[in-house]
């Protein structure tokens, strides 16, 4: 006997309370809920998982020794090993356990053999058995019988309930009872209640037909006095009834629930509004006095089969029917069951574990009933490779009749990838119909920052799948809040860097946490160029693993802060950030490459050529080609560090080799001479050049020094050209910004010769210190800096 993925399993043998288990795969729900119930019991009990949790932290309060990762010689001396389905056989772990020869067990053995003196009520089916399985649960607490539960869903109630388990002292147990890989086949229930069968992990049974054997044998196992009660309006469960009756059936026929007035235990409903169904009860098996009416706070037709199906336990356990009802109208649900999370900027956000064709259809249909007339945004994440190539077509259907749809990567949960088959075959399918529009994002957490610009007031957001997409709920409610600055914002302002501005870059970045009101926003600065923290700054560490910044503020300068890489790593973190993307920014910071954008885009630009060593034929080719005076520069870089004006060719060889010991390459370009001009621009939907600032370095050369030690330079607001040339300078600087693809800041930097203007490169991160030209010509137009940075922030969170 093995698991699913090859694990080989201790059989004929049982443990004994005694014994101390080890739990690999201890932070799973099942395998953490079977761990405390054996701590409650007072047995010793340890686990290893993959990674570090807040299941781990709780199961150590309860004095389980929990940790991770795996770790064979940590496991210590084990008596039993229990492990989950998705453990492989090359874990240490169970390889170790194998050489000792300490028996093996899956999960669904474990509970099994702790379920032996139970009377067991156990609910198994495709969809709905985790709401089945806690409404059940509820009816009997509220009889006094005190059960002990187990759900494959966490319940919000106080204890006795521990999120997904409830250790009560009672003789029942309530157990969640799952098909796939046939764990159900290792309970004895003395009630058995299927919801529904269609086809589902397919990725084991291989066919429809061996599914719906597999729930025959389950159905099997209810001991000739006890009973087999299921959903009469589903075509799997009618099939498998027919199945039953061939080889054998059963003592008692199964007894049929649902809508259909075929059914023994039938609801016909009466009423649909946002806030309640309601419906009449009849039965042809119990007698009910004048068909009760029942309103459940809860909505869609396949609660009201869920609820039924409850009330059927409820009457085989001779619950009075009042007690039962009242245990429903008091039932708030299970987590990640059309669970509203939140609201900002009149935009609801809800969570619901729907991954099946038939689920997400029954999930819309009662979110349409709850939230009439509203657009219903549905953010999926398809689960597992298998389902996602086996229900291909129906998650395409289900998922056509939301409003507006975002896909998202495929979680693989204990699946390898399977050659073909992705995500984008959903949105590609979707795509192909002419409604609802939709998304592919293949990284979720980028799915926040390209959704919002699409999002309306009074949307309903339904973030839904099986896997962990539900942690980008409470990075999109920020984004929102964000949006509407509904509360104190978290600034990221990264600066510093390793770039040889780094000087700058943290004067720069020190301005603007100056600026930015305290009561409005709390800043944290990033230094990129620290892996760990140090003193008031975060490095690489924090920002990857601390709660994310609401929005980045870009004040690094140079390589790897204007080049696309950071940008790049902000775009994977889902964090959006001032200025440029990563395209536009990288294309900037290459000088050459601009230099064919601009021409292109038919804007003068030096001639130049680029170069990558100082080699006696390479400036012999440059000798050929350009004319002197020249400028060498570094391809990528800024502030004019490296950068030589050359009016002799003697002087070229040093030229080049000052350039290239700052980057890989160098721009060797025909100095142009006459008015030098920087226009700064702001703005993402539509962008306005600022005033152009006039440049008057007084040692004649706008070099480093000159730039940044106050007074060495003059700087002349607007500059003192004819006012048709200012305008003509404005729109360049914005031709030159869109040719790139620029948003949101940056400044261009041009020389006039007689009448033309001519682009010599944009910074998509200009500089925010005192003497910086953005600032300088910003405060010209009436912009104060603190103004600015408010500006160039909010136009950040508006854009997406």
């Amino acid at each position: 006997m093995y698991t699913p993925t090859g694990v080989r399993l201790t059989t004929h043998r049982e443990p004994e309370l005694t014994m101390r288990f080890h739990f690999v795969g201890i932070g799973g729900a099942g395998m953490s809920a079977l761990a405390r119930w054996l701590r409650q019991k007072g047995v010793a009990v340890s686990g290893s998982d993959w990674v570090e949790s807040p299941t781990l932290n709780a199961l150590r309060a309860l004095e389980v020794d929990a940790y991770a990762p795996h770790d064979a010689q940590r496991m210590g001396q084990p008596d039993w090993l229990v492990v989950s389905d998705a453990i492989h056989p090359d874990n240490l772990e169970v390889i170790e356990a194998q050489r000792r020869e300490i028996p093996i067990w899956r999960r669904s053995q474990l509970l099994g053999w702790l379920l032996r003196d139970y009377k067991v009520i156990a609910v198994a089916g495709t969809h709905g058995k985790s709401t089945t399985t806690a409404m059940t649960a509820a009816i009997l607490e509220a009889a006094g019988y005190d059960p002990v539960v187990f759900i494959g869903a966490d319940v919000p109630l106080p204890e006795p309930w521990q999120g997904n388990v409830r250790l009560g002292r009672g003789e029942w147990a309530v157990v969640e009872a799952c098909e796939a890989y046939e764990s159900f086949l290792d309970l004895q229930p003395y009630i058995a209640l299927i919801t529904n069968i269609e086809p589902d992990h397919l990725d084991y049974h291989g066919s429809f037909e061996k599914l719906l054997k597999s729930f025959v044998k389950f159905a099997q196992r209810v001991p000739p006095d006890g009973y087999l009660i299921a959903c009469g309006d589903n075509h799997g469960v009618r099939e498998m009834a027919k199945m039953l009756h061939g080889v054998g059936g059963h003592e008692r026929p199964p007894i049929l629930y649902g809508l259909g007035a075929q059914n023994d235990l039938v609801a016909e409903i009466r009423e649909r509004t946002p806030t309640y169904t309601e419906f009449r009860v009849h039965s042809s098996h119990w007698h009910l006095e004048a068909e009760p009416s029942v309103r459940i706070p809860y909505l869609g037709d396949q609660n009201v089969q869920n609820a039924l199906g409850a009330i059927g336990i409820a009457l085989l356990m001779q619950i009075p029917f009042g007690t039962a009802v009242e245990a429903l109208v008091q039932f708030r649900g299970v987590k990640r069951r059309q669970e509203m999370i939140g609201e900002a900027m009149g935009i609801t956000v809800v969570d619901d574990y729907a991954h099946h064709p038939t689920e997400i259809r029954a999930a819309l249909s009662a979110l349409r009933q709850r939230f009439p007339n509203r657009r219903l945004v549905v953010v999926y994440q398809p689960h597992l490779y298998s389902r996602t190539r086996d229900q291909l077509h129906g998650l395409i259907d289900s998922l056509s009749t939301a409003d507006f749809v975002v896909i998202t990567d495929i979680y693989p949960a204990r699946e390898q990838p399977i050659p073909g088959v992705s995500a984008a075959l959903i949105a590609d399918g979707l795509l192909e119909r002419e409604t609802p529009p939709t998304l592919y994002v293949p990284i979720k957490e980028q799915i926040p920052q390209r959704l919002l610009p699409h999002l309306r007031p009074n949307d309903v957001v339904v973030v839904m799948g099986a896997g962990d997409i539900e942690k980008i709920e409470p990075i999109l409610l920020r984004r929102l809040e964000a949006q509407g600055q509904a509360r104190r914002l978290t600034v990221a302002v990264l600066m510093g860097g390793d770039s040889p501005e780094r000087d700058v870059s943290l004067l720069s970045g020190l301005r603007v946490m100056q600026a930015l009101d305290p009561e409005k926003y709390y800043t944290v600065a990033v230094d990129p160029a620290l892996f760990k923290g140090k003193g008031e700054f975060w490095g690489l560490q924090e920002l990857l693993t601390r709660e994310r910044p609401d929005v980045a503020f870009i004040a690094l300068h140079g390589k790897h802060g204007e080049d696309g890489a950071v940008q790049g790593l902000l775009e994977l973190l889902g964090i959006p950030y001032t200025g440029s993307g990563v395209l536009p920014s990288a294309l900037a910071m290459n000088k050459h490459a601009a230099k064919i954008v601009f021409r292109e885009a038919g804007l003068a630009t030096p001639e130049g050529m680029l170069v990558s060593d100082g080699e006696e034929d390479t400036l012999e080719r440059i000798r050929r080609r350009l004319r002197l005076p020249l400028m060498v520069k570094p391809n990528q870089g800024g502030s004019t560090l490296g950068a030589t004006r050359v009016f002799s060719w003697d002087n070229l060889p040093c030229a080049v080799r000052k350039a290239l010991a700052y980057d890989e390459t160098a721009l060797v370009e025909e100095l142009i001479e006459g008015v030098e001009v920087s226009v700064p621009v702001l703005g993402r939907r539509e962008p306005q050049a600022l005033p152009p600032v006039e440049i008057m370095p007084k040692s004649g050369y706008y070099d480093f020094q000159a730039k940044y030690v106050p007074g060495a330079t003059e700087e002349i607001v607007p500059a003192r050209l004819p006012s048709k040339m200012l305008h003509l300078l404005q729109e360049t600087a914005i031709a030159a910004h869109l040719a790139l693809g620029c948003r949101g800041m940056s400044r261009v930097d041009m020389i006039v010769r007689e009448t033309t203007p001519y682009v010599l490169e944009v910074n998509t991160v200009p500089g925010l210190t005192p003497t910086s030209l953005l600032p300088r010509s910003a405060e010209s137009a009436g912009i104060r800096f603190a103004e600015l940075i408010e500006r160039i922030l909010r136009d950040t969170l508006e854009g997406v």
